[in-house]
């Protein structure tokens, strides 16, 4: 059964009560607001997901303390379950990015309601196969996606979607239904703004989903040409060139080649990630950073004659990750050029300390991470084209630019 997040209900009155009684006092309240701070965390899991998050780094420093490999390194343990979820997912996330939300008609109401009601059930079984998993970038990547709802939970509960203690979800569909059907008070819009468009929470799903299979599977990504993102017309045209359709189909423009280096870059990134970076493989190390520059390079040589502007402005996105962390790359040798694009000098490389380059590419919040993220927009912007929906959702529904958006998020982290 899901938790109301409209309200508590009486047994949390009696909790509250209890709580509160006799701490009515001033000197009392900050005992209060500690003790509602705690009670919150504990009812909302946060508190949980931050003890788990801390004994998880605790076990992984006194393994690397004592010399042990770590065997729950991202992308070596291949998780056949959470893949085949992630897959499904992909496909239910998708649909629903290709629906008609200004069409309230019943038949086109239905259709909605059953496309979202699949989009549950998908989301519920990848929560479930990532919390058994012992891929850590599986577990991660999950996380951030249960955080995208979590931090929007009022506009979901708004559309009958709530959530239940093991962070799957319940749907109900009277209530989506009655919403899409008000049309006097507009509030079939929320369900647009959920998920329609790119930067919706549905588009954040394709996007976990699509780093999920590749962590979970064999390293082959769901975005490859064996699962088009949905929307995408015709295939994208192996010629390696940009292919433009007519101005009146609202310019739509691929970018095959982009879209070819963008996949290729991604690859190099994961090998970094996942490997054991450390001074006693400098070798290993050397030829995996030289691939990665040398796929960056394509892909940044690529985008820089890109027709298509998103792939244009994701990829100046990822040169100002690139830019920011300037210093950091000089360290291992690493210069950054005039035109972002990155040399290596191997004596220089080899002669530093591995834990520069350990620290840019391992880790929540890494350059990697942060690039990776970048690269999967790229692919995705190539290969469906430029007339895309630019509107992300905040708290209260609302439009926000989502490219601004990424630049901000990556200055501050």
């Amino acid at each position: 059964m899901g938790i109301s997040l409209n309200g508590l209900n009486s047994g949390m009155a009696d909790t509250y009560s209890t709580l509160l009684g006799g701490m009515s006092g001033g000197d009392n309240a900050g005992g209060v607001s500690s003790l509602l701070g705690d009670y919150a965390a504990i009812k909302n899991g946060s508190y949980g997901k931050m003890m788990k998050s801390y004994y998880a780094k605790l076990e992984k420093q006194e393994a690397e303390e004592s010399g042990e490999v770590d065997k729950k390194k991202a992308g070596k343990i291949k998780d056949s379950a959470s893949a085949s979820a992630a897959a499904s997912l992909y496909k239910s996330a998708s649909a629903l990015g290709s629906l008609n939300y200004d069409d309230r008609s019943e038949e086109n109401i239905d259709k909605i309601t059953d496309s979202v009601s699949a989009f549950i059930k998908d989301y519920n079984s990848l929560m479930k196969s990532a919390d058994k998993s012992d891929n850590t970038t599986v577990q991660k990547q999950a996380d951030s996606l249960y955080n995208s709802y979590y931090s929007n939970y009022k506009l979901f509960s708004k559309v009958g979607i709530t959530l239940n203690s093991d962070r799957t979800l319940s749907f109900d569909e009277d209530t989506m239904k009655k919403v899409l059907a008000d049309t006097e008070h507009g509030k079939g819009g929320t369900v647009k703004t959920l998920f329609g468009g790119i930067g919706s929470f549905a588009d954040k799903a394709v996007n976990k989903a699509s780093q999920i299979y590749r962590a979970a599977g064999d390293g082959e990504s769901v975005t490859s040409s064996k699962a088009k993102y949905a929307g995408v017309g015709s295939s994208t045209s192996t010629s390696g060139t940009s292919s433009t359709k007519d101005k009146d189909k609202n310019k739509t423009v691929t970018d095959a080649s982009s879209a070819a280096a963008a996949d290729t870059l991604y690859k190099s990134i994961e090998k970094l990630s996942a490997m054991n970076i450390s001074n006693s493989n400098k070798d290993e190390v050397y030829k995996a950073f030289s691939s990665f520059v040398e796929d960056y390079n394509a892909l940044i040589k690529n985008t820089d004659k890109s027709a298509n502007s998103n792939v244009v402005n994701q990829a100046g996105y990822l040169k100002n990750i690139i830019s920011n962390n300037k210093s950091a790359f000089s360290r291992f040798g690493v210069t950054v050029n005039s035109d972002k694009t990155l040399s290596i000098d191997e004596k220089k490389f080899k002669d530093a300390d591995m834990s520069s380059v350990k620290n840019l590419f391992t880790g929540a919040y890494s350059a990697a991470e942060k690039m990776t993220d970048r690269v999967n927009q790229i692919y995705r912007y190539a290969t469906q084209g430029d007339a895309l929906n630019k509107q992300t959702y905040n708290n209260g529904g609302s439009g926000v630019n989502a490219p601004t958006m990424g630049s901000m998020v990556d200055t501050i982290l």
